[in-house]
């Protein structure tokens, strides 16, 4: 039978041999994904504070805010994604933003270099 503890596992902390560095361990099951998701929808930063990252969560709650003052619905979606794609990757939507444009410029560089003819 399956072991479905880890569905309920909440992020830790753990120290590596030499006690400096951390991992940060987080569950990556579909239903606490969704359950995030969920918890966007209404509250922007609700993944992150799920994940015990409460200065983060508290931070996208006032942003998402903030945000949606200025912006309105859209403002807010976007304080919501990034929350839930950092709780989700580690990794802010900005951050995922920039992969992609540096992936286009290498991209369009290998292309620019394979049909170049080669020099004499």
């Amino acid at each position: 039978m399956k072991d479905n503890i880890s569905v309920a596992e909440t992020p830790r902390t753990e120290r590596t041999a030499n006690g400096t560095n951390t991992t940060v361990v987080r569950s990556t099951s579909p239903a606490t994904n969704g359950v995030k998701l969920v918890g966007e929808a209404f509250v922007p930063g609700a993944s992150l504070l799920m994940d015990g990252n409460v200065v983060n969560g508290a931070a996208h709650v006032a942003a998402g805010i903030g945000i949606k003052m200025l912006f309105g619905p859209v403002g807010l979606l976007l304080a919501a994604a990034d929350s839930y794609s950092k709780s989700v990757t580690d990794k802010y939507l900005w951050d995922h933003v920039g992969d992609l444009v540096n992936k286009a410029k290498e991209n369009r560089k290998a292309k620019a270099e394979a049909a170049s003819p080669p020099a004499d």
